[in-house]
């Protein structure tokens, strides 16, 4: 993102400032480190929960994922903020999360029960995706009507944008 800022700033100082520099969005959601606990989320170390992902696929997920390393028995204080999974919470179950703390540190709360609780919310999450897109599994047709619609909107705003772009270029060559 950072290169095209600086190809945009250039091309706005040298021609006309045509381009709006892109910003990256960042919500509240805490970055999210992968099932194994280890590194970022990766498809090729699958340790993802995929959006399209089935109720019992994040079920089997969230199983496997890895917890505080330091807490071995249920009975053992928790520490949440060293546990992968209490970050999903943050993400998924904001509302949760102080009990969620709570009932860690004070061994009320085991991580299976912990990581069930989130795998629920996930699922809830991802049930409105997985209904609309079971939706447009059975209209083959209508996805390609809303490809070609896009596609002729953004056809439209390309060569605007260009006819600006060749303008402030003085690349007017065939007008």
């Amino acid at each position: 993102m950072e290169q095209t800022r600086k190809i945009l700033r250039r091309f706005n100082q040298l021609y006309s400032p045509i381009f709006e520099e892109p910003k990256a969005i960042v919500g509240e959601t805490p970055r999210l480190i992968g099932l194994d606990g280890q590194s970022k989320m990766s498809k090729s170390k699958e340790n993802t929960i995929n959006l399209d992902a089935s109720k019992e696929d994040v079920i089997e997920k969230m199983k496997k994922a890895k917890t505080d390393p330091l807490r071995i028995r249920k009975t053992d204080a928790g520490h949440p903020e060293i546990c992968p999974v209490y970050s999903y919470h943050q993400a998924f179950r904001k509302e949760d999360t102080e009990a969620i703390y709570e009932g860690c540190t004070n061994a009320q709360l085991g991580c299976v029960e912990c990581k069930q609780l989130v795998a629920t919310s996930i699922n809830e999450l991802l049930e409105p995706m997985r209904e609309r897109r079971h939706q447009f599994e059975r209209q083959p047709k209508r996805i390609d009507e809303i490809l070609l619609e896009g596609t002729s909107k953004a056809r439209l705003i390309g060569e605007q944008t260009m006819r600006e772009v060749r303008e402030a270029m003085q690349m007017n060559y065939f007008e």
